[in-house]
């Protein structure tokens, strides 16, 4: 009888199958399309300047309404370099990504195999040396030497010493694959931080339209009528959230928008989006959360960013409309995806701002370690450790 693999190896197989629907070659594509979007960034951004020259170096068109288009040109054109080195960046980061994932997955199909040789080789050598143990036995049998084997070996001590090895090769393979996982899903989140970094100096959403006033800024496109200017397209909203939007941030909420039983306490988000990156809104908020008393660090922030991208994407402004919250009149709102009730029950004092994504992940860690007692303690933390998926909170 073949002693096969032990009885604990489906674990191997279970985590070793997680990568198997990882694609690197497809995160190379996306990197490439990153890549020449930054190109072509570049190319219009030329092109725009190449346009106006003419106008302005010929002195073709003068006066204050030229002096603000000129200047306009001149902040697209800026913005445009920017976001090019922006999404330029994003393609260098998912390229590394890429190479890392493909190294990651590579050494998690060797440590499969390798335990699964290594369970093999000593299988075949159990038997052998069993086989030649029951030989010995039959052989002081028909010796006369009353069947007890003459003093050799036990067969079938042979076989479970075998077993008990298999199953501790098959642990240890386990425990390598994961530890395997972890370092890919750290480096997933190191290039979704990355990526979801506001575009310093601002994208093409940051550039003000021509004209006297910075509240035109929030006009559909266009120079101001009173300047007698020709008119122009809008630069392009949102010029910095491209490469945050590919990071894939898999929150359960939506935009703000519609439904449910209307909008809670605090209302809708408000227009346009706060300054800053979610790293940046997480430290700070470790550091109001530490002068109010509770036990987080720096080491937390993995945890907390874990917690976001589940929840919210990344997304401040995040609302959802749909669930059994909603249909009360209290959707879940922001980063951590707090009711109005609870984020108003654990805000702290000069942090009362569900829509202000520090004050919201105050909040929601708060919550947490009134609830649950720690962050490791946190559903989707804890479920995340122990190999399975995130559970909401």
């Amino acid at each position: 009888m073949s002693l096969g693999l032990p009885d604990n190896w489906n674990a191997v197989e279970a985590q070793a199958a997680k990568v198997d629907k990882v694609n690197p070659g497809q995160i190379g594509e996306v990197a490439e399309q990153f890549e020449k979007a930054s190109e072509n960034t570049g190319d219009h951004s030329a092109q725009l300047k190449n346009a106006a020259a003419p106008l302005q170096e010929g002195g073709v068109w003068k006066g204050p309404a030229a002096e603000s288009f000129f200047e306009y040109v001149a902040n697209v054109a800026s913005a445009g370099d920017r976001v090019k080195a922006k999404l330029s960046d994003a393609a260098e980061e998912l390229t590394t990504l890429q190479e890392k994932l493909s190294e990651i997955k590579r050494k998690i199909t060797d440590a499969k195999e390798s335990a699964k040789m290594e369970i093999e080789d000593r299988n075949e050598r159990a038997e052998s040396e069993a086989r030649e143990a029951e030989g010995t036995i039959q052989a002081a049998a028909g010796g006369g030497d009353g069947g007890a084997g003459g003093g050799g070996a036990d067969p079938e001590a042979i076989r479970n010493a075998a077993r008990e090895a298999n199953r501790r090769t098959a642990e240890q393979a386990t425990e390598k694959i994961k530890g395997l996982m972890n370092q890919a899903n750290q480096a997933i989140k190191q290039a979704q931080r990355l990526m979801q970094q506001e575009i310093e100096g601002g994208g093409y959403s940051q550039v003000p339209m021509p004209g006297d006033a910075q509240s035109q800024m929030s006009s559909t496109g266009g120079v101001s009528a009173a300047g007698g200017a020709p008119s122009v397209g809008s630069g392009g909203g949102g010029g910095g959230g491209g490469a945050a939007a590919a990071a894939g941030g898999g929150g359960e909420a939506v935009a703000a928008g519609g439904g449910g039983g209307g909008m809670g306490s605090s209302g809708g988000p408000p227009a346009g989006p706060p300054p800053g990156n979610v790293e940046q809104w997480i430290k700070e908020a470790i550091k109001i959360l530490q002068d109010n008393g509770i036990p987080v660090t720096e080491e937390n922030i993995d945890q907390i960013w874990t917690i976001i991208e589940h929840e919210s994407g990344g997304d401040p402004h995040a609302i959802n409309d749909w669930d059994s919250n909603a249909a009360k009149g209290t959707p879940s709102k922001g980063l951590m995806q707090c009711i109005d009730p609870t984020f108003d029950a654990h805000a702290v004092p000069g942090h009362t701002d569900i829509w202000d994504p520090v004050d919201n992940i105050v909040a929601g860690v708060a919550y947490t370690f009134d609830r649950y007692g720690s962050l490791e303690q946190h559903p989707g933390i804890a479920s995340i450790a122990s190999g399975g998926g995130y559970q909401p909170y």
